[in-house]
């Protein structure tokens, strides 16, 4: 989880109820990191923590040709060298059931809320996305994380699983932010199965889940979810067919 740290008060003027007053508000640091992967360069920008998790996993979902993992070289303060080696991320390409099997509508909505209400940034100061792996065996949260970029959140994901070895497969994503075509590639390249959002998603986010097996959730808020895409019972539907 982000660091409280990393955030700054700053002096600032708000126009609230028709009248002005000045006030203190809090903002979070953002900087810039580079990636470089065999030679090659990509700069990002983040919430200065744990960027190590970040580069790693940036560099696999984003940058590695198939068939390849990176690996960490050396790090320059936020500057990341890594170079590929022969090698999958942990649980890509596997499809079967979710540790401790299908999961209720009643126990995916408590470990949103669960979820959600985790201590973090993203309350103090509005502009954090969060995403989490639930093993739903025990519905303890493997791992959680918070950043700028919704992105940035499935890269540190994808980083903290290929370090640690934690095959995502039998695992649940829990994410705050919309699934896109772009983020939810990033969901089928680090291995998950089901996705779970507080938020929407796009019809291209749903035919690529369509495409690749994935079961897909979203609107996980306020009692209640919408399941778009479920092709192998993942999510427990007494009334399905």
């Amino acid at each position: 989880m982000s660091d409280s740290s990393a955030l700054r008060q700053v002096e600032c003027r708000q126009f609230k109820g028709n009248a002005w007053r000045d006030l203190a508000d809090v903002v979070t640091l953002e900087t810039p990191l580079t990636v470089v992967l065999d030679g090659v360069e990509k700069r990002l920008w983040a919430h200065p923590t744990d960027l190590e998790d970040l580069a790693l996993g940036h560099a696999l979902l984003d940058l590695c040709p198939p068939g390849r993992i990176p690996v960490l070289d050396r790090t320059e303060g936020v500057r990341f060298h890594l170079h590929t080696v022969e090698g999958a991320a942990p649980g890509a390409g596997r499809r079967g059931p979710l540790a401790g099997g299908p999961m209720s509508g009643p126990d995916l909505l408590a470990r949103m809320e669960q979820f959600v209400a985790g201590a973090g940034n993203w309350e103090a100061t509005g502009c954090f996305h969060r995403a989490g792996v639930l093993d739903p065996a025990d519905g303890t949260f493997r791992r959680v994380v918070e950043d700028i970029g919704r992105h940035n959140c499935l890269d540190r994901l994808a980083g903290w699983m290929l370090r640690a070895g934690v095959d995502p497969s039998g695992l649940v994503l829990f994410a705050s932010c919309r699934f896109t075509a772009s983020l939810l590639g990033k969901v089928a390249r680090a291995g998950f199965q089901l996705a779970v959002s507080r938020s929407a998603l796009t019809t291209a986010a749903l035919d690529l889940a369509r495409e690749q097996g994935l079961t897909l959730a979203g609107f996980a808020r306020e009692g209640r979810f919408t399941v778009f895409h479920d092709p192998a019972g993942r999510i427990a539907d007494p009334g399905r067919p």
